[in-house]
Order: structure tokens, then C-alpha cells, then sequence
């Protein structure tokens, strides 16, 4: 079996213009076999090793959320780019 290189950004940029063409938000939590074959059709790569390492390339670079699943297994929601990344942190308040 032959490993293509995948040029990584280039790859991503079609897939987000793809995406948010298509409204992909829209679809909410779906399962990765789902984005899978979109990302095969977009970027006409068959290697699943290579679609593989592009989507978590995107879930990385939090494009894709993450929920797990009651059956020990997770969905992935497309982000909607007009919504910011919020990033929620724990702050500790001690009163004297």
C-alpha cells in the first residue's frame, strides 16, 4: 500500500470552504463515518489513513467539536465559523 503525502493546509482550506458552503452546522452531532466520506468526496483522496489524519488535523485545530456518545464512541459537530471558540476555565474565589 502506497501512502500519498497530503499537503495538510491545502487540504483543510477545501474542506472549510466545502463545509461552509454546504452549511455543515446545520447537521449537528454526526458520526465521523459521515465527515469521513465528505472529505472523501472533497478532497478525492481514498487513502483512509490520509482522511483519517486530515480530520483529526481539523479536530486539532478545533474545526470539528467533539461529544461523546452514550455507546463509547464520539460525534462530531462542524463548528459554525460566526461563533467564537470559547474556552471555559474554573476560577477559585477564597473570601478572608
Amino acid at each position: 500500500m502506497e501512502l500519498i503525502k497530503v499537503n495538510l493546509e491545502r487540504e483543510t482550506t477545501k474542506i472549510i470552504n466545502y463545509l461552509d458552503k454546504k452549511k455543515a452546522w446545520e447537521l449537528g452531532f454526526i458520526r465521523y463515518n459521515l465527515f469521513k466520506k465528505m472529505i472523501m468526496h472533497i478532497t478525492k483522496i481514498r487513502s483512509l489513513y490520509s482522511v483519517r489524519k486530515i480530520f483529526l488535523h481539523l479536530v486539532n485545530k478545533e474545526i470539528f467539536l467533539k461529544k461523546k456518545n452514550i455507546v463509547r464512541s464520539y460525534l462530531y459537530m462542524y463548528r459554525n465559523p460566526s461563533t467564537p471558540k470559547i474556552h471555559s476555565k474554573t476560577i477559585t474565589i477564597t473570601f478572608d
